[in-house]
């Protein structure tokens, strides 16, 4: 039986998206691996963008107290 992998955090997601732009910058990478970077960091940036958007609904569901 395998382990269930584990959604990355925002953060860490984030860390990663650096990585790649870092890695993207390096004139020394290849351009197979460029496009590689440039898919996965595509990926990255619409998993980031869902986690806002269900981060958003979340806070502005929260029911307001009265006051």
């Amino acid at each position: 039986m395998t382990e269930k992998e584990t959604e990355p955090t925002y953060e860490e997601m984030i860390a990663e998206l650096r990585e790649i732009a870092k890695q993207l910058d390096d004139p020394n990478t290849a351009i197979e691996d460029a496009v590689k970077l440039h898919q996965r960091g595509m990926a990255l940036i619409q998993k980031c963008e869902t986690f806002l958007q269900k981060a958003e609904l979340t806070i502005t569901e929260v029911p307001q107290s009265s006051e």
